[in-house]
């Protein structure tokens, strides 16, 4: 498999936002039915990676907004442009100018800064404990390693944690200047295992900073679990 053109039946085609969907599904699986143990699903080379960190959120994104009179199309395109998709919508909901026409995507990542250790360490050494308790470590003849040591949390301190992360990584694209109709997508990579109720402690932590923000949207999701939330 060539992960330089895993995304071509993507890149650059307006389509169904279903069909946009069914297809990232699709490569997604190609890549997930791997003899490899998900190796390369970790290591999010090339278009193993903006498939994780761009398409799959968009394809949520699309999935969450898509229904009667409300009918969206996308366009996704790898490059340096400084959005990542288009996206136009038809329908009585439009028509009724109760949800935009057209509009542009971008998608930033929110994740615990060692998660690429923890990532590493599976394909390594197959697991570890915490991201909290990672570090890199130098060996012999300058080899460098991932350490990993039992952290633990008090309470429901790991939100706390994971709250910071994503407010920072809107702050961070709201530094950025973007077209008046972007809606920023930010997929959230949990530090943990979330419950429903702690996602909503989570969502509540992030809209308490009121963040003044000029996107037109802001949307979270976290692939693992499937919550999404419009902020």
């Amino acid at each position: 498999m060539n992960f330089s053109t895993l995304l071509d039946p993507l890149h650059d085609t307006a389509l169904d936002g279903l069909d946009f969907a069914r297809i990232a599904f699709k490569l997604f699986d190609e890549v997930y039915q791997l003899p490899d143990d998900g190796k390369t699903l970790r290591e999010r080379r090339g278009d193993v990676g903006r498939l994780v960190e761009e398409v799959l959120p968009i394809a949520r994104y699309v999935l969450t907004h898509y229904g009667a009179g409300q009918y969206l199309r996308v366009r996704w395109m790898r490059g340096s442009q400084s959005f990542d998709a288009k996206i136009e919508a038809k329908g009585g909901r439009v028509d009724h100018r109760s949800w935009p026409a057209q509009g542009t995507l971008e998608v930033t990542t929110a994740l615990h800064p060692n998660e690429h250790l923890m990532r590493e360490l599976l394909n390594t050494e197959g697991g570890g404990f915490g991201l909290d308790g990672l570090s890199r470590i130098k060996g012999p003849g300058g080899f460098k390693s991932v350490a990993s040591v039992p952290t633990s949390y008090t309470n429901l301190s790991f939100i706390d944690t994971m709250a910071g992360i994503v407010v920072s990584a809107i702050r961070a694209k709201m530094e950025k200047t973007y077209p008046a109709d972007t809606t920023l997508i930010v997929n959230i990579e949990l530090n943990t295992v979330y419950l429903p109720t702690e996602w909503e402690r989570l969502l509540q932590q992030v809209r308490e900073k009121r963040l003044e923000h000029g996107f037109r949207q802001v949307f979270l999701t976290a692939e693992a679990g499937l919550y999404t939330a419009d902020l």
